[in-house]
């Protein structure tokens, strides 16, 4: 296919987490790569800070039911345009061809954090409905009984990853100066969802005055 470098993007920890369908898949492709010869570079990920917007974001500002986890579980997320960018870096560096990287964003965060973030930006409290994450395990056991819920079965397998108390984070340094990135360059959880709230709640405002000078009265 004339392909000169193939980039796979993997899951931190994958390799300690077989029970996990989407893990186990990630660890086994990263094995199938080394064992071909193709000339590749693997990327594990942590987490992706967009898709916390939607997940808390957005319900909290429409002062909907936000979704938590009693876990201990922390995750270093990162934007997904810094990933995309040592991403290219790592693609025009020789050096790096065949190895594993793994990036992480500057700070590892829990859920309520991450909430507890959300509600100070918002300037709202959230409607947070915490889920044991005893009930997602035993909700898994019970799905996994059935042919046609597998499927929830295999998502509701992150349950485990949660109860393992994993901090899905690593020392960036050594990647940093590997492809001669500056970290202060990455954006960091705060930062990010600031400049969302920010524009956000400008959007909201302006619509309401808007609104206001379109009323028509009668």
């Amino acid at each position: 296919m004339g392909i000169q470098k193939y980039v796979f993007f993997s899951i931190h920890n994958c390799e300690k987490h077989p029970e996990v369908p989407l893990m186990e898949i990630k660890y086994c492709t990263e094995k199938f790569l080394k064992e071909t010869g193709l000339n590749h570079i693997t990327i594990r990920l942590c987490g992706f800070m967009q898709g916390l917007i939607g997940q808390y974001a957005v319900p909290i500002l429409e002062e909907k039911s936000v979704w938590g986890t009693d876990a201990p579980t922390r995750i270093a997320y990162m934007d997904t345009q810094d990933i995309a960018r040592l991403t290219f870096i790592a693609l025009r560096k020789e050096n790096i061809n065949g190895k594993l990287l793994t990036f992480a964003g500057p700070r590892a965060w829990t859920t309520q954090e991450v909430i507890t973030l959300c509600e100070r930006l918002a300037g709202q409290d959230a409607n947070v409905t915490t889920v044991p994450v005893s009930v997602l395990r035993i909700t898994r056991q019970l799905t996994r009984l059935f042919e046609w819920t597998n499927d929830v079965a295999d998502r509701l397998a992150f349950s485990e990853v949660l109860t393992s108390d994993t901090v899905f984070s690593v020392p960036m340094t050594e990647t940093y100066n590997l492809l001669g990135a500056d970290p202060k360059d990455i954006v960091t959880l705060e930062k990010y969802l600031q400049d969302y709230f920010a524009n956000i709640l400008k959007k909201l405002k302006d619509l309401k005055a808007q609104s206001k000078q379109t009323d028509i009265f009668f």
